[in-house]
Parts: structure tokens; C-alpha cells; sequence
């Protein structure tokens, strides 16, 4: 069973590509983590701060595309961020290290 999570792309007021993230992201919905950024060319926005949880897969993700992303979390997520060695990859607004 797929754990819900809902992708939405969009453009923020700066004209940047922002894909934000609600729900879970987990082994069971990551391909479409991954496709969604892997869609996206050049930089990206990506808004976690409806995301709940990510496990080690949806980190995968994410380290897999860190150099061209920029983060905004919650500071739920802010362990799992800083003690995987993301926020020293990519720029992580609203947490604090």
C-alpha cells in the first residue's frame, strides 16, 4: 500500500520552480519523489513543511538531488535533516542547525 503524499509544482514570486511535498514520503512512494525532482531542470524549491515524515529512502531522494535544492522544513524535520549531513549539501530555510 502507498503511503499518501501529494506533489504540487508551482512557481514562487522570485519566478523559481517549487515542488511542495504534504503527507509522507517513504520506500513505497519515493519513485514519484524522485521523478517529480528529477523533472524539474535547473534549481529547485523544495517545501517540506507539510511533510510529516521521510524515511531513509525519501532521504536517499533528496541527497541524490541536494546540490541543485533548496529546502524549506519545519522544524519537525529538522533532526533527520541536520543529522544526515543535508543541511551542510543543500540550503535548509526554517530550521535551526
Amino acid at each position: 500500500m502507498t503511503t499518501p503524499l501529494t506533489l504540487t509544482r508551482t512557481t514562487d514570486q522570485r519566478g523559481r520552480s517549487v515542488l511542495k511535498a504534504a503527507g509522507e514520503i517513504d520506500l513505497s512512494n519515493t519513485a514519484a519523489f524522485a521523478a517529480a525532482l528529477s523533472d524539474a531542470e535547473g534549481s529547485l524549491v523544495v517545501d517540506l513543511t507539510e511533510v510529516h515524515y521521510i524515511d531513509s529512502a525519501g532521504m536517499s531522494v533528496l541527497f541524490a538531488h541536494a546540490e541543485r535544492l533548496e529546502l524549506i522544513a519545519t522544524p519537525l524535520l529538522a533532526p533527520i535533516l541536520t543529522m544526515s549531513g543535508l543541511t551542510s549539501m543543500a540550503k535548509v530555510h526554517g530550521i535551526t542547525k
